[in-house]
């Protein structure tokens, strides 16, 4: 039987699109976008506790050579888990599966729900690219609402 979902969690079940995400470092107070101006994205929670988050930086294009593939690796973060609640305002996923190997175990995260716009806040953790340097990601997305089909 799967994990129940927290009551915590309720508002947060659905599909929710990438609005914005940057980082700020602790130290400077210097922000950066580490998908660009205008990144894409998706999270997605099922009632069952499943999240799946999937980051790029645009524009993707299909790759010509090694070069390429390795670009479009280093435009991308996709990651799921199990996810629960352990108190008002924050979620924990426990990673199981990764775009890469070295992002495992739980990332807990603070949220905030203000209409159709969900703001996710990082603790303060250390860019694996520069991991002398501390940061605090702020993360927006806007709730997808299914659309009409018509019938035929």
């Amino acid at each position: 039987m799967p994990p129940r979902q927290s009551a915590d969690l309720t508002p947060l079940v659905g599909s929710w699109r990438l609005v914005s995400m940057k980082s700020t470092f602790t130290d400077t107070q210097e922000h950066y976008e580490p998908f660009g101006p205008a990144p894409d994205g998706r999270m997605v929670l099922e009632p069952g506790g499943r999240v799946i988050f999937f980051f790029t930086h645009p524009p993707r294009l299909p790759p010509a050579d090694d070069a390429g593939r390795l670009a479009l690796f280093n435009t991308l973060m996709v990651y799921t888990g199990l996810v629960r609640s352990d108190a008002p305002g924050q979620f924990t996923t426990t990673i199981d599966l990764a775009w890469n190997p070295i992002w495992t175990g739980e990332q807990t995260r603070f949220f905030k729900i203000e209409g159709d716009h969900l703001y996710i806040t990082s603790a303060e953790y250390s860019r694996p690219s520069q991991p002398n340097r501390r940061a605090i990601a702020e993360v927006l997305f806007q709730r997808e609402h299914r659309q009409p089909t018509r019938e035929m």
